[in-house]
């Protein structure tokens, strides 16, 4: 039980009618006013509603609910402040609670919506100030917990056992799922061949053959070549003079930008189905795609170090793992799968399935990666931005303003949005950001669809 108390954080006591004391004490500088609630007990059943805890092992979480209470905390308690480091995490089980981001910007988390199933602030500091509104029951853990789970929930998406409790019953019963998944296991599925102009280009960038060479691969495709100048020469790359041909358009761009735009065109290619449902639901994927690379290189490109080409490959690889379960329900009797069937299937088994591509694609680690964590919202892969934030960031932006955005954590509440630059990432500078960058993200937007 030692190991649990450390991690869970020290047992509840009731308020200290001396707040001052309280505040001296707190590494969260918090306030705690009084309640006179009863705390609430806490349930392994409360725990597995909880993200990313949910994941630690039964019989831990188990015998920590046998002993642990609920920290009761009255209106206006301040339960942490924007800029300390965080020690501690917070769940919301009862009540409401005003999180404030800083310049002028504030909302309101309440215990009955899907956004307290995750902890109200994560990262290396408090990105947000926390106040309650009215009586709130709050579980405060330690924040070592974070690692434990958010490894596991890394591991739990990447399996398409059937028997995987992280994936909804109605998907696990279905029989498309379980028929692909066997597929998967028995190592038969089609992968899509990398477009043989992409391929070539990555085999010959590696080699360090020179841009000439490059230059003449791309012309092997008019298409790509007549929109890697038209890139060359758009706004994306202040241009101070036209470019006209292909080699002009490498020269300008570089072999890394060119390697990755001419991977980035390609993918379209395989984004392809004969059948009419299978054709719009393969195109919707292709459409959300581009957006989400779109939001990839807006934010690469606004924080120092991050290679924005880069970033544009890495949000469209991020769903790539959709096109062989596309492509082997393709192949099935129209009779043994619906529309609703597949769309229900696709978000559980492209990560891992994405993953097998690009590593068939002998695309380099950081990249292959990529597909597994695009939705892992507490991956943390260390104290330095890195690819898999900027497309994570990516992704949780791509679903503002969606039905979805509603049942997925705040922006501020992961633990990638203290890494963007000066450690601001709040709802009210992501859309600045990306509202700013409007034309740029409209612009990488045309590029693909076309």
């Amino acid at each position: 039980m030692g190991f649990l108390s450390r991690l869970f954080g020290a047992k509840h006591r009731e308020p200290d009618s001396e707040i001052s004391e309280l505040v001296e004490a707190s590494p969260e500088r918090r306030v705690i006013l009084p309640s006179a609630r009863p705390p609430l007990p806490i349930t392994l059943d409360i725990l597995k509603r909880l993200f990313p805890i949910r994941n630690l092992d039964d019989d831990e979480l188990g015998a920590y609910a046998l002993e642990r209470k609920a920290e009761v905390c009255g209106p206006g308690s301040i339960l942490f402040r924007a800029g300390y480091p965080i020690k501690y995490v917070h769940y919301l089980l009862e009540g409401t609670v005003v999180m404030d981001v800083g310049q002028g910007t504030r909302y309101e988390i309440g215990a009955d919506t899907a956004k307290a199933r995750f902890p109200l602030c994560y990262g290396k500091h408090y990105t947000a100030t926390a106040e309650a509104k009215t009586d709130v029951q709050i579980l405060r853990v330690s924040a070592k917990i974070m690692s434990l789970g958010s490894t596991l929930t890394r591991e739990i998406p990447h399996s398409l056992d059937a028997d995987n409790l992280d994936i909804p019953e109605a998907v696990r019963e279905s029989s498309l799922f379980q028929a692909f998944s066997q597929h998967y296991r028995d190592d038969e599925l089609r992968v899509p061949s990398l477009p043989e102009v992409a391929a070539r280009v990555g085999q010959a960038v590696r080699e360090d053959v020179g841009l000439a060479e490059i230059a003449r691969i791309v012309q092997l495709d008019p298409v790509i070549a007549a929109r890697l100048v038209h890139i060359a020469n758009s706004p994306l790359y202040l241009p101070s003079r036209p470019v006209v041909t292909c080699l002009d358009a490498v020269s300008r761009l570089g072999l890394l930008a060119t390697r990755n735009l001419v991977m980035a065109f390609a993918l379209k290619q395989v984004f392809r189905c004969k059948d009419e449902d299978l054709a719009r639901i393969a195109q919707n994927h292709w459409r959300h795609s581009i957006h989400l690379s779109a939001l990839c290189y807006v934010l690469a490109a606004d924080n120092p170090g991050m290679n924005r080409e880069e970033a544009l490959l890495a949000g469209l690889l991020a769903d790539i793992g959709a096109v062989p379960c596309l492509y082997f329900t393709e192949n099935l009797p129209r009779t043994l799968w619906t529309p609703e069937e597949v769309e229900a299937i696709l978000p559980r088994v492209r990560g891992p399935v994405g993953a097998y591509i690009l590593k068939r694609w002998d695309f380099p680690p950081e990249l292959g990666i990529i597909p597994q964590v695009a939705e892992d919202w507490y991956y943390d892969g260390g104290e330095r931005l890195t690819l898999n934030d900027i497309v994570i960031l990516s992704k949780l932006h791509s679903y503002i303003g969606t039905p979805q955005m509603a049942a997925l954590p705040a922006i501020n509440a992961i633990p990638a949005c203290t890494k963007l630059k000066n450690q601001q990432l709040s709802p009210a500078y992501s859309l600045r950001v990306l509202h700013e960058a409007k034309d740029a993200i409209a612009q990488a937007m045309k590029f693909f669809e076309g």
